[in-house]
């Protein structure tokens, strides 16, 4: 019996050892390509645990000339599934094995075959982007009032890349906050008060930094000396970051000639 003749209603059962929403999403894209079709009726059966639980599935599906849509990962049920529906004639779409196994000649890898893999990715881009929106907003001081929910808290004297390692790391799902260290600019008290704050310093020679404002009033059209490009003044600031990397116990980084990749492999390894 096929699906039109079921009262020319469209039946769909998905069937997954997850939540099922791959096929789901494959599903509404091939029916949007069918706009003249009014009657679809998808049935979702997520979170397959057991062969006899698919079996009862599958002999609904038969009764009501469903057509089955699955996402099962476990071979066995793969199995027990493909093997029903060709000795029942049940239109049968595995979105999974074919592909995995495609996959799995072409490089020599080994599928983890586990339920709610995609899930897993979803959530860590999700986190990913959080942890990008919370360190942008505690980029460079700007806000204090969630700063103990950051994993890290970077702090240090101007130009020793505290805003790209903030985000390279909060690229990597961590929630950065960074604050910039001014001898004129007291540290609110409530950053003191956390006391299971991950907390780095970056530091660097003073040369080092010169030589990096240096570049930064030529590239904002600036002539001649500053407070900003002066050694003493550096050398001051350096001094003053030092007190604030005790009073926080501070693990400190030079970042001297160091790539941002490397003080971050630093920091994680303490996250």
């Amino acid at each position: 019996m096929s699906n039109v003749q079921n009262n020319g209603k469209l039946i769909i059962f998905v069937i997954s050892d997850s939540i099922g929403e791959t096929a789901q999403r494959m599903i509404h894209a091939t029916l949007s390509q069918f706009p003249d079709i009014a009657e679809v009726e998808i049935k979702k059966f997520p979170y397959i645990k057991g062969e006899e639980e698919l079996l009862r599935i599958l002999e609904r599906a038969n009764t009501h000339a469903a057509i089955v849509v699955t996402t099962l990962v476990n071979p066995e049920f793969n199995r027990i599934g493909q093997s029903y529906a060709v000795e029942h004639h049940i239109p049968y779409v595995d979105y999974m094995s074919d592909l995995i196994h495609i996959i799995q000649n072409r490089t020599h890898s080994n599928p983890i075959l586990e339920s709610g893999a995609l899930r897993k990715l979803d959530e860590q881009y999700f986190k990913r982007i959080a942890a990008i929106e919370y360190s942008v907003k505690y980029d460079d001081g700007k806000h204090y009032e969630a700063i103990g929910e950051a994993d890290a808290l970077i702090v240090g004297v101007s130009r020793t890349s505290k805003t790209p390692l903030s985000m390279y790391l909060a690229n990597k799902g961590y929630k950065v906050a960074n604050i910039p260290l001014v001898p004129e600019v007291e540290i609110p008290d409530e950053v003191f008060n956390f006391k299971n704050l991950k907390v780095f310093g970056l530091t660097t020679s003073p040369e080092y930094i010169l030589n990096i404002r240096n570049e930064r009033v030529k590239v904002l059209g600036l002539h001649g000396p500053t407070n900003y490009n002066s050694v003493e003044r550096i050398r001051e600031e350096l001094l003053y970051a030092e007190e604030i990397f005790a009073k926080l116990n501070a693990r400190v980084i030079n970042t001297e000639y160091k790539s941002i990749e490397e003080s971050a492999f630093y920091i994680e390894q303490f996250l």
